[in-house]
């Protein structure tokens, strides 16, 4: 287990809460940890880190988060790797001497999440996934994704720009009041998963089906059609299915006390 430090930094996820930095491949992650209680791993989306997760600091009173900045973003060392993240998440649980542990990832977090609730790791209690990708045809087609820009705007050393350009999809524009810690989030983002994107990772419903520990599937009442259509399906592929009300993509930032309202619901 993992001596983890108080924190010094006044920019994390949660109040009082202590850091400790974990081994994997490559590098180390960072954890954030706050709270007492069953442990969850939060897993955060795309161009985020552990930041994402302040909207959910009142859950400390009920459960001990761990918030988590992923390989390739926020203080992580480790080099970007999809392929690589759904082992990151056990090194991380046993890191911490967690024995079981509830799961939750938002959007790119959470089909890294759904890949580990695939494996059916032996701690893992429950998962519960927001706005989740899913590598299947669906009613809805997915929303464009603009990474060929994006990568020739890192690579030429274009931050600025990409950031900006980012910030005004509509999976990132999000409610005023958020636009701030969103903005704070992609200042610290460098696009170095576009300019070495490591390997990729691929879920199917194929992989859904091999789920055994309870899941929830959630979306924000306003994410995408297609972001709501691949909750619907996880939904009928057996996962509690619900949307979160006044949420957008980024419903634990822009909705968050429906979304802690959902999570208890769905860790209860």
């Amino acid at each position: 287990m993992i001596a983890a430090a108080p924190s010094a930094r006044v920019d994390g996820a949660f109040a009082g809460s202590r850091l400790a930095r974990v081994a994997v491949p490559g590098g180390d992650l960072v954890a954030e940890i706050a709270g007492q209680g069953p442990a969850i791993i939060f897993w955060h989306g795309w161009t985020l880190d552990r930041r994402q997760w302040r909207g959910q600091a009142a859950l400390t009173r009920h459960f001990t988060l761990v918030a988590v900045d992923r390989r390739g973003f926020g203080e992580a060392s480790a080099p970007p790797d999809l392929a690589e993240e759904p082992a990151d998440i056990a090194r991380v649980a046993a890191a911490l001497g967690l024995a079981r542990y509830h799961l939750v990832g938002l959007s790119q977090g959470g089909k890294v999440a759904l890949a580990h609730a695939s494996r059916q790791p032996e701690g893992l209690d429950r998962l519960v996934v927001i706005g989740a990708p899913l590598d299947a045809d669906l009613h809805a087609p997915p929303e464009h994704l603009p990474l060929a820009l994006m990568a020739e705007l890192a690579r030429a050393g274009r931050l600025a720009e990409l950031r900006g350009f980012w910030l005004a999809h509509p999976l990132t524009a999000g409610r005023p009041e958020v636009r701030a810690a969103l903005a704070a989030m992609l200042a610290r983002y460098d696009g170095r998963d576009l300019v070495a994107p490591g390997r990729p990772l691929s879920v199917t419903l194929a992989d859904v089906a091999r789920i055994s520990a309870p899941a929830t599937a959630l979306a924000g009442v306003d994410d995408t059609p297609w972001r709501r259509a691949v909750a619907a399906a996880l939904g009928q592929a057996g996962f509690a299915h619900a949307l979160i009300p006044g949420g957008g993509h980024l419903a634990p930032m822009e909705a968050a006390p429906a979304t802690n309202a959902a999570l208890m619901a769905a860790l209860a």
